[in-house]
């Protein structure tokens, strides 16, 4: 019987014209996500193929998920169309069986499914065909691959997808209550994941019916050419998800069939509706004569029309289930993106009001989207789907009235759901304090992020009632929201045509709003005036009384729009013209705009035209003076500066190549007689001709004036360096520069082969003599050794101003204050100024001073800043020498960059990376303190040892910063702070090898990876730290230093660094340290098994099963087994009940010398055990750090 409900059903879906939009709609998904960068699915950056079988793998898994809510018609709609079309009496009134009418139909979903999915993985291997696809970007392609993907993720995932749909379906017999049950199921789903986190990673992967964190997890440390190569294994994690998953979708149909009653419409039970109860009789109604009533109709009536439609529909809309279930998951996410929101090291920010703002926009947003998509279709068609609508059209009710008032109770309905949002905010900020609660920013951020819902609201509303088609209104809607998207894949990026784009608002504490807010105002009232432009339209097609072809109703609007409302129309039209040309004319005239593609344009010609000028010998710069008067309240900076060249050639120069930016307005002021050849203003590039070249050994002096001014407003929000309040801005930012900049080429060879461009240019290689005659600041345009500093800085009154140097003198002058300063050493051309008004915190260290200054919002770590700073000087002072300034100044600025940076003295420190910290739990690291120590050490590693600009050089400089601030950090809170940093460190190393745009390097040669000098080098040098001893490694450093300390031309470079290491280390270390610095090696150690017996004399025999395994790889991943050929790392450890890992105990640590492969141990301890470790802390780079350890079974 079961095949009979299932051909027909087939058939039936086969044959609805839904089914193929459907089908189309998401193959043209994958067909763009397979052949396009403009709408990527599936992670195929860098050197991983777009057709990659990992990638493959992630596109159907990600869009069986998308296409959960679009096949929820086909199979939902199985189960309920019998209701629908009122067959369901007569069908049940049949002697069927209902497991046959259930499978028959759950089957013929299921079916109609896999066939849309059949188009999308054709469209998939079509889209990869593309002739436009540069041929470097793909693989061979492989059939196996997408059926691996098709039958791994499609079918389990359709399968409990049909499973769920029809349990819904059958249990609320209501489509709107099984969208909202899918709605739920998605967020549900978010939320486990979220709240799991990586902490527990196997159960957030045991969560996730779709896979896709199986997945992941199963990949996440694949560098390319495995991603290319191979396909995830199907076991372990991923094979256990797809069973058990594969197992809820059974269970969940056989509950479908237990719980499914084929009854009656009017009899039985669903989980959302009351059994119908037969009205009770009651007494014969009664004629009696009413009095007759006389309607008034005065200029308040239409507004108390108005208000009782608004109060009727907004209440509707507020106490309906679907409403508040959606509300409720939408605070579950919000909650749950909360918990883990800015989490660094297990420590969460403060709940500053501005941070749950933040976090509420990302948790609710997406379920606030929803609800206007869905109820603004039900509000315009509620009276004709309860057939009262011809009643309500011959109501004494003018035209405007139930449109507006609709899209009022829109309107109420997001402000309810925005300010439910906020109560939630109010009952985390209090529960947790420590921050004040700030109810006025609380009104301003709800009434900002209301704007953008508002003119979606009533554009979704206009487009319902002009289509007059409640399902084409919604279609049109998911394409309206989705139109952003779609337009800034397509480089059409510009706001004046993204509907209800507006450029980024951030709120700082340091800066408010700030600059940000104008251009935000007035996009937002350029497309509030197209909404009511659109409204008026909408009205005019607003339909009353029985249904009008197409054309009639374009009539009959057309006759509308005569008289006031055409009038209303051509002013609301007019005002939206006139404001988008004043918002043309300050971001395409007043300030330069440039579409992302059109900015790698720009850099692809800018190295096309001056690369060949690299080469060119040039003066380098010797000194810097300048005079810098920052405007904070006008967003401008005068800069009159004054270079001193050097000819430090063997050759007359007589040629000066000078970039400028852009942006700013650069004159030169004064220097030798000259001819300008060049003077490029696209690129800010000229070519100055000296009349009388430049002698060997002899100067030249540069006056130059920079004017940096902020006019009007941008169309992505304006750059955060110069600011009503926390201005920062460094020298290569404003400050000319000499040369070309290698800093501004393309680095995505994708890109630069699209733009006829060479492979991406390297670093200069390690053994290169000629390159150690310049540093990294070459790279920015600074060809420059050490140069002298002062400057005289001045800001507005109440604000202070800091540049590096000590401060000579302070003055003010008309109503300004002013600041000089001056280095007493030469520093490289690497220099900052900030301004702002702070609170100062003022502390020393052996009489050295040192000052933070900070927002006074923001005094929570200043102390952990103080301690960091003074243990870092204390541990680098005794161990690689003196500190080189007069004092230490640590400095907020606004969170618009979020980086830490070390200047010579002066440390700018951003507000979201420190200062907010909630350091309140005692048993967290202190990344607070571990940062502060991170910048101090750049006093030493960056400052007084300065790299060559060749490879390697980010070891020289992040890699040592890294170890000299996990040796302070350990001196004060223990190892076990410190292992804690070093398994992110594994972890952000290993995930950014997947994400290699050229190869990966050995950390000697790295070439600014920062997942390779900042993550692996913190775990090299640590480990070579227990490998050769602390004090032999502090000697080699200290040594390296003392032979290098400010040396220029030639820089030292990592093989001299390497040559002070292997001198303080044994000759049987040697090859050790070769793996680690010069090659590329990863480990996979594992304790398979670990039993222990107690013997006669009390003492305990542990038996250990290892396997070992030691790998090479090259640059692009491709791995080859080693020799294990190093002694390894043996631990026994006892720990009481409920204790973890700071409180356990060594019963027996020792290296020991065994083959790659299964080995076999017994160590004697004294106490009970347990567990056991290889490499049990995880010095060695494994990819699977968690099997080193493994509990111990005890022999009974």
């Amino acid at each position: 019987m079961w095949q009979e409900f299932f051909r027909f059903d087939l058939r039936y879906q086969l044959r609805q014209p839904l089914l193929w939009l459907t089908a189309l709609a998401l193959s043209a998904m994958a067909f763009m996500s397979a052949g396009s960068d403009a709408f990527r699915i599936g992670g195929a950056i860098g050197n991983v193929h777009m057709n990659a079988p990992v990638v493959i793998a992630n596109q159907l898994a990600v869009l069986s998920i998308i296409a959960m809510f679009l096949v929820t018609v086909f199979i939902a709609g199985a189960v309920l169309r019998d209701r629908e079309v009122g067959i369901a009496d007569m069908l049940f009134a049949t002697p069927m069986r209902k497991t046959d009418y259930l499978a028959g139909r759950f089957l013929a979903g299921f079916a109609a499914c896999l066939a849309i999915f059949g188009l999308i993985t054709l469209a998939m291997m079509l889209g990869s065909r593309l002739p436009s696809i540069d041929p470097a970007r793909l693989g061979p392609f492989s059939l196996h691959t997408y059926a691996w993907g098709f039958f791994v993720f499609v079918v389990p995932n359709l399968l409990f997808v049909a499973a769920l749909l029809m349990m819904l379906a059958a249990t609320t017999r209501s489509m709107i209550l099984v969208y909202v049950g899918v709605l739920a199921f998605l967020v549900l789903w978010g939320v486990a994941g979220v709240l799991a986190g990586d902490n527990q990673a196997s159960l957030a992967v045991l969560l996730d019916p779709f896979g896709v964190r199986a997945l992941k997890q199963a990949t996440r440390y694949y560098t390319s050419a495995e991603s290319n190569a191979l396909l995830p294994p199907l076991d372990g994690l991923l094979l256990i998800n797809r069973l058990v998953w594969g197992a809820v979708a059974l269970a969940l149909f056989a509950a479908t069939v237990v719980w499914f009653k084929p009854q009656r419409a009017d009899t039985g039970r669903a989980w959302f509706k009351r059994r119908s109860k037969p009205a009770a009789a009651g007494p014969a109604a009664r004629v009696t004569a009413t009095r007759r009533i006389a309607p008034r109709f005065t200029g308040s009536t239409a507004w108390a029309q108005w208000l009782a439609v608004l109060r009727f529909d907004a209440k509707g809309v507020i106490k309906s289930m679907p409403f508040l279930v959606m509300l409720l998951l939408a605070v579950a996410n919000f909650v749950a993106n909360y918990t883990i929101g800015g989490m660094r090291f297990d420590s969460a920010p403060y709940p500053l009001t501005r941070l749950l703002l933040e976090e509420l926009a990302g948790g609710i947003n997406s379920v606030l989207v929803i609800v206007l998509i869905f109820y603004s279709g039900e509000l315009i068609f509620k009276e004709r789907q309860v057939k009262i609508s011809d009643v309500n059209d011959a109501m004494p009710v003018p035209d405007w009235v139930p449109l507006t008032a609709k899209a009022a109770a829109l309107v109420a309905v997001i402000f309810a759901f925005l300010f439910t949002g906020v109560a939630a905010a109010l009952v985390i900020q209090l529960a947790k304090g420590g921050a004040p609660v700030e109810a006025m920013l609380y009104l301003q951020g709800t009434l900002i992020n209301s704007v953008y819902f508002i003119l979606m609201a009533l554009a979704i509303l206009a487009l319902h009632t002009i289509t007059n088609n409640k399902f084409l209104g919604y279609a049109l809607a998911i394409v309206l929201f989705l139109s952003n998207t779609i337009l800034n894949g397509m480089h059409l990026e510009h706001k004046l045509y993204s509907f209800a784009a507006l450029p980024p608002l951030t709120y700082s504490d340091v800066n408010g709003y700030g600059h940000f807010l104008k251009g935000w105002s007035w996009f937002a009232f350029y497309w509030a005036l197209f909404c009511v432009a659109l409204l008026i339209v909408a009205q005019a097609f607003w339909q009353r009384g029985l249904a009008q072809s197409g054309r009639a109703r374009i009539g009959a609007a057309l006759r509308k729009l005569r008289g006031k409302a055409g009038l209303a129309l051509a002013v609301s039209m007019a005002a939206w013209a006139v404001t988008g040309g004043w918002i043309f004319y300050n971001t395409n005239v007043l300030n330069r705009y440039q579409a992302s593609d059109v900015v790698l344009d720009d850099q692809a010609d800018y190295e096309k035209l001056y690369r060949k000028t690299l080469a060119l010998p040039q003066p380098s710069l010797t000194s810097v003076r300048a005079d810098v008067a920052i405007f904070p309240a006008e967003r401008r900076v005068t800069i009159k500066g004054h270079y001193l060249l050097k000819n430090k050639t063997a050759a007359a120069l007589d040629t000066l190549r000078v970039q400028t930016d852009v942006n700013t307005e650069t004159t030169i002021d004064q220097m030798p007689a000259h001819k300008v050849l060049v003077d490029d203003k696209r690129f800010g590039f000229r070519v100055l001709q000296l009349a009388a070249p430049l002698a060997p050994g002899a100067t030249l002096a540069l006056d130059f004036t920079v004017e940096v001014r902020n006019p009007g407003f941008t169309n992505g929000g304006a750059p955060g360096q110069i600011n009503h309040n926390g201005t920062m801005f460094a020298s290569e930012n404003f400050f000319p520069t000499l040369g070309y900049v290698q800093a501004r080429e393309i680095e995505d060879r994708n890109e630069r082969r699209q733009r006829g461009l060479d492979d991406t240019h390297r670093m200069p290689k390690l053994e290169d003599q000629q390159a150690r005659n310049s540093n990294y600041w070459k790279l920015f345009g600074f060809d420059a050794d050490l140069i002298d500093f002062e400057t005289t800085v001045s800001t507005s009154a109440g604000q202070t101003a800091i540049a590096p140097g000590r401060l000579e003198k302070r003055w003010k002058k008309d109503g300004r204050n002013y600041f000089q300063y001056k280095m007493d050493r030469p520093i490289l051309p690497f220099f900052s100024y900030q301004s702002a008004a702070w609170e100062v915190k003022k502390a020393a260290w052996n009489g050295l001073p040192i000052e933070v200054y900070y927002d006074k919002k923001h005094a929570y770590n200043i102390d952990s800043m103080v301690k960091g700073t003074q243990r870092a000087l204390d541990y680098y002072t005794a161990n690689f020498g003196p500190y080189p300034h007069k004092q230490v100044r640590i400095l907020e600025f606004p969170l618009y960059l979020p980086f830490a940076r070390s200047f010579p003295g002066t440390i700018p420190f951003s507000e979201s990376l420190g200062f907010i910290s909630d350091m309140r739990d005692p048993t967290a690291v202190d990344h607070v303190f571990y940062v502060t120590a991170h910048e101090i050490a750049h006093q030493w590693w960056g400052d007084q040892v300065i790299a060559a600009n060749v490879q390697g050089s980010g070891m020289l400089n992040e890699s040592l910063a890294e170890y000299s601030a996990l040796m302070a950090l350990e001196k004060e809170f223990g190892a076990e702070k410190v292992r804690h940093i070093l398994r992110w460190d594994m972890d952000q190393y290993l995930a950014g090898r997947a994400g290699e745009l050229v190869e990966e390097l050995p950390l000697f040669r790295s070439e600014g990876q920062m997942y390779l000098h900042y993550r692996k080098g913190s775990l090299v040098f640590y480990r070579l730290r227990e490998e050769i001893g602390e004090a032999a490694l502090n000697r080699a450093l200290k040594g390296f230093l003392d032979a290098n300390r400010y040396q220029t031309s030639p820089y030292p470079t990592s093989l001299d660094l390497l040559a002070f290491i292997r001198a303080e280390a044994r000759p049987d270390q040697q090859d050790l340290i070769t793996d680690m610095f010069e090659k590329i090696v990863i480990y996979d150690n594992r304790v398979l098994e670990a039993h222990a017996r107690r013997r006669g004399d009390g003492k305990w025999d542990v038996t250990v099963k290892l396997s070992l395994a030691k790998i090479e790889a090259d640059g692009k991943g491709k791995e080859s087994a080693r020799k294990y050929d190093e002694a390894v790392d043996i631990g026994v450890f006892a720990r009481a009940a409920g204790a973890g890992e700071k409180d356990e105990r060594v019963l027996h640590r020792k290296k020991v010398l065994l083959p790659a492969g299964e080995s076999t141990i017994t160590i004697t301890v004294a106490e009970k055990p347990y567990d056991v470790g290889v490499d049990p802390y995880n010095l060695l780079i494994d990819r699977v750090a968690a099997d080193n350890r493994k509990p111990v079974t005890l022999a009974r």
